[in-house]
């Protein structure tokens, strides 16, 4: 079983826990449940007029260094869409609605934060744009940008397998069509 991410009790402060399960965590001193549940994370797949893919180079940890799309947790008040539409701005620079983004799938990961891998439900949000002449990487977030054809992509130099995953459902509904 999985040791708990919480170091203190949120409703006493205690600091001692009976693991139940991989995803329930007790209280030893006062008994209060605390909970893992995914966490919703929007991921943008954005591809241009030559159907290549944008991917970026991460410029922190985890996966400082490998390869993802741009994307994050999905803020309070916020819609997918909007977070897709966020997470782009603030990596890529690139200024698209939130009305751009069109759900393409939802795959189950983890994201290692503070020693904890922590479950994420990643949905993934497609969006075309004519070119990507317009992106500026923002440096804390990214590192690099590519412009990669579909059957060009490095997958296994990924961070995350969910978004080597996307890509690959993509690109294998796009041959389809």
């Amino acid at each position: 079983m999985a040791e708990s991410p919480y170091k203190f009790c949120s409703n006493c402060g205690a600091s001692a826990w009976i693991t139940k399960s991989d995803r329930e965590f007790v209280c030893a001193a006062c008994g209060h449940r605390h909970f893992i549940a995914p966490i919703a994370a929007a991921v943008a797949l954005l591809l241009d007029a030559q159907n290549r893919v944008l991917v970026i180079r991460r410029a922190h940890e985890p996966g400082l260094g490998r390869l993802g799309l741009p994307g994050g947790v999905i803020e309070p008040e916020e819609t997918g869409e909007m977070a897709a539409a966020r997470e782009v701005h603030e990596e890529v620079g690139l200024e698209l609605p939130a009305s751009a983004f069109t759900y393409f799938l939802a795959l189950n990961n983890r994201y290692l934060f503070q020693g904890y891998a922590w479950p994420t439900l990643d949905l993934f949000y497609m969006a075309r744009v004519p070119d990507f002449n317009g992106v500026v990487m923002q440096a804390a977030e990214v590192s690099e940008c590519l412009i990669c054809p579909l059957d060009e992509v490095a997958y296994d130099e990924f961070a995350f397998w969910s978004n080597a995953e996307a890509v690959r459902r993509w690109r294998t509904s796009a041959v389809a069509a």
